[in-house]
């Protein structure tokens, strides 16, 4: 599956993985099951591990150990998958922001007829934000710990139509909770982040030409918070998103999907009033050659701030540039630009974010990518002490039996 085919936030995670050019066979447990292991290892000179500005900043050497796992079972009309990963990171500088991250996932996909099929996916995960990186930032970072929560997601579809029907529709459903587990007695704490997501949705999908196709996207997402403090319940309540747009794919070599509308965060209290924004939703690949890739993402929506405000209004945009330059080496460029206006903060934040890297993998066979990385990321916030500058130089290696 291409990466516009994918929701914007997984085609983004695709986007920054495509230097990976391991393509494990994995070991064949029979009955159409097979199990896929790994593991990757990285080392990395960070420059700024807090994001801090520039009198004040912290370099550390930071080791990632990343075990997994995955199981695939092929039962002819159903399609299940499973998988495992752990993440421990060791810093030099401080012990206190080692960590252990754990995600757990499953999904399957049953086609109950020709035009017809149900999608169901589970994600389970006990994670952290690195200090600097959570409820707490700036130079307020260094006297707390890393942030930890939990967060279940839970998830299921049903695709009516095919790929030469002129109508497909896919009605979906979807149920998120962030529970933190640490940081309470903060000054801003964590448990006015705590919250819950109902989503309800549904896509509509018609076939304009054999290369074209015509999208409207209805999304309505019921958002609560646990605590009953006056910070949690002026966040509550819900997200509407209203799209339309098409997607195409011209011989292959152009795919794209546009989509254009409005989104209106609301909200249960009555003193704090509703926002209604432009919104866009944008994927472009474009291969001029089978060993080239070019992709550009974009979109304007709207996140759960874990500092001041009600919400984050969000525009965030990457290009990236995957070359092959033989069968053992590839090279990916990539550039992204994020802006982040905190809605009703009385201090008017505003973030931009610019980020630039260079990826080099070596694969002296399918099962082993070895990989150097160089990145550079700075904040400009309106924020006295918000700004910093960060470079992240990485050595490392995959493998996937």
């Amino acid at each position: 599956m291409k990466a516009w085919k994918l929701p914007l936030c997984a085609a983004i995670a695709a986007v920054s993985s495509s230097a990976y050019a391991v393509e494990p066979n994995g070991i064949d447990l029979g009955s159409g099951v097979t199990f896929l292991p790994g593991f990757e290892l990285t080392v990395s000179d960070d420059s700024n591990i807090y994001k801090l500005p520039d009198a004040t900043k912290v370099d550390s050497t930071v080791t990632r150990l990343k075990p997994s796992f995955g199981i695939q079972a092929d039962l002819g009309a159903t399609q299940l998958t499973a998988g495992y990963a752990a993440e421990k990171g060791m810093y030099t500088y401080d012990n206190d922001d080692n960590y252990v991250d754990h995600r757990l996932s499953a999904s399957s996909k049953s086609e109950l007829t020709s035009r017809s099929e149900v999608d169901f996916n589970l994600n389970y995960n006990i994670v952290h934000d690195d200090r600097g990186s959570g409820t707490a930032e700036g130079n307020a970072a260094i006297a707390t710990e890393p942030d930890t929560y939990d967060e279940k997601v839970v998830g299921a579809a049903y695709i009516y139509g095919s790929d030469s029907a002129m109508l497909n529709v896919k009605p979906y459903a979807e149920y998120y909770s962030k529970h933190y587990t640490n940081n309470q007695n903060l000054p801003s704490p964590t448990t006015d982040r705590n919250h819950s997501k109902v989503k309800l949705g549904t896509l509509l999908t018609v076939n304009v030409s054999s290369a074209t196709k015509a999208l409207v996207e209805v999304r309505s997402t019921n958002i609560s918070y646990e605590e009953d403090s006056a910070t949690a319940a002026a966040r509550e309540g819900n997200l509407m998103n209203l799209l339309a747009g098409a997607s195409w794919d011209i011989t292959g070599k152009t795919t794209g999907e546009v989509k254009l509308g409005a989104l209106k965060r609301s909200f249960d209290d009555s003193a704090v009033e509703d926002d209604t924004r432009f919104a866009w939703e944008a994927q472009l690949t474009w291969n001029p050659r089978s060993y080239s890739t070019v992709t550009f993402l974009t979109q304007q929506t709207a996140n759960e701030t874990s500092g001041p405000g009600t919400y984050i209004a969000s525009q965030y945009s990457l290009v990236s540039w995957d070359h092959e330059f033989s069968p053992f080496m590839s090279v990916v460029l990539d550039a992204s630009l994020s802006n982040d206006e905190y809605v009703d903060d009385t201090a008017g934040r505003e973030d931009e974010v610019v980020s630039y890297g260079v990826t080099g993998v070596f694969s002296p066979s399918k099962i082993l990518d070895i990989k150097a990385s160089l990145k550079d990321e700075s904040r400009n916030s309106n924020i006295a002490d918000l700004d910093y500058d960060r470079q992240i130089i990485m050595l490392g290696f995959a493998v996937a039996i």
